[in-house]
């Protein structure tokens, strides 16, 4: 009988987050390692495999073939371990988390993040609640919310900043912005983040502008820009979405930068809510991988 290998899951671990993330620093901080740990924890399992899992070189990182076969097998060995784990201590904690979104969130990989969170906690359920920052912020005071996540400025300190975005112009492809010209303004209701920038950064630059469409839902505005009603101030993230155009650099002043953060009841995350947190700040690279340096 040959000699069975068994696979350590913090190699595993280790693996998946430098195919998350393409760097392996990155992937150190996430995992709470030093680098040559994670590099140390890579090779052995390319060693037991017999296959190169990773290309690398002195100025990038991508996967092979093998590699990228691995991810989707890792996931699934790995939430294995977690369910088995979940379903016989006795200390798995159980309950409902209400959680509050912003509706970008949704168009990054936030969802398979909750996915992640499940696998490791099936016996914690998750309530959704999509709205706009200041609206799911008031939600949380009035006790409605367990956690929320969104948008701040820079300047403020409520919650657990999960990281920094740009701030772009989305335009029907083609625009262009003479001095002269309003700005049509698609944007949310008065309240909202993005909105009060892209106002002071007009303000601050002496742009005339003026509301050209408005709503609440960001579908709405993005079916706006695309049918032409006006430029929309949104994060960076949202440059990959289909058909979406930006404005190209100089033609409407610079936006400052937007902070997206987790933020509970408590001043410290507490039980479940704690966990949950935990989860997304280790995952934070597969929110906005394009990002992160290589």
């Amino acid at each position: 009988m040959k000699d069975q290998i068994h696979l350590d899951p913090f190699h595993l671990q280790s693996f998946l987050a430098v195919a998350e993330t393409l760097h392996f620093t990155s992937a150190a901080q996430s995992q709470g390692v030093s680098q040559s740990t994670i590099s140390q924890h890579v090779s052995r399992l390319e060693e037991q495999l017999g296959t190169r899992l990773l290309a690398r070189s002195t100025k990038s990182v991508r996967l092979t073939g093998d590699g990228m076969a691995l991810i989707g097998l890792a996931r699934q060995l790995l939430q294995c371990e977690d369910s088995i784990l979940s379903r016989f201590r006795q200390e798995a904690p159980r309950g409902t988390i209400r959680l509050g979104v912003t509706e970008d969130l949704l168009l990054t990989r936030f969802p398979e993040i909750l996915g992640t969170f499940r696998a490791s906690h099936p016996s914690l359920q998750i309530t959704l609640t999509v709205g706009l920052s200041a609206h799911l912020a008031h939600l949380l005071e009035q006790g409605e919310l367990d956690v929320w996540c969104g948008m701040r400025r820079t300047s403020e300190t409520r919650g657990q900043k999960l990281w920094t975005e740009e701030m772009r112009w989305y335009a029907p492809a083609g625009t262009e912005f003479p001095a002269e010209q309003s700005i049509p303004l698609v944007t949310f209701p008065d309240g909202s983040v993005t909105r009060r920038l892209a106002i002071e950064t007009l303000n601050k630059s002496g742009r005339a502008w003026h509301l050209a469409f408005t709503s609440g839902s960001l579908g709405a505005l993005l079916a706006a820009v695309r049918a032409g009603y006006g430029v929309t101030p949104q994060p960076a993230f949202l440059r990959n979405v289909e058909h979406l155009p930006h404005c190209a650099p100089g033609l409407l002043p610079d936006m400052p930068q937007v902070e997206f953060i987790a933020s509970t009841r408590h001043q410290t995350a507490q039980g479940p809510e704690d966990l949950l947190i935990r989860t997304l700040c280790a995952h934070v690279p597969r929110l906005q991988p394009e990002l992160l340096p290589v």
